[in-house]
């Protein structure tokens, strides 16, 4: 259902095996400098999401049936992470969202650094899109 993380997955996957983590954090750096930062009226409180070390804002527009994500954060991997997410969620239905599991993010392939560290937020990443969409 999410083949958008397949481009990304493969590009983190191809980095890693070049020059091993340190590849995929710049990968991911490079993501979140790509990615337009939200402006001060976008990054309040009811944009917040929680359960992530780093500040993360996540926006929900939808178009008919469809749902569209856009995130930022105060922390360059972590705003990288929140780019892939956003977008590989965005123009799902609230059904599709519903049935989203915690392990597609297992797909993404990253190292056992990213992972361990950033594998709590990625989850509450996911929860919040859900909790959002409904």
């Amino acid at each position: 259902m999410i083949e958008e993380l397949d481009k990304y997955a493969k590009n983190l996957s191809e980095v890693y095996s070049l020059e091993e983590e340190i590849g995929q954090y710049q990968y991911l750096i490079d993501i979140g400098n790509k990615a337009p930062s939200f402006n001060k009226e976008e990054q309040i409180e009811v944009n917040k999401m929680f359960g992530c070390q780093a500040q993360v804002w996540i926006i929900l527009k939808s178009d008919k049936d469809r749902l569209y994500f856009r995130g930022d954060s105060d922390a360059a991997i972590v705003k990288g992470l929140v780019q892939i997410i956003t977008e590989a969620l965005s123009g799902h239905t609230k059904e599709e969202i519903k049935n989203i599991k915690h392990n597609i993010v297992d797909k993404l392939g990253l190292g056992p650094g990213l992972t361990v560290r950033r594998q709590v937020g990625m989850m509450a990443m996911i929860d919040h899109i859900k909790k959002i969409s409904m």
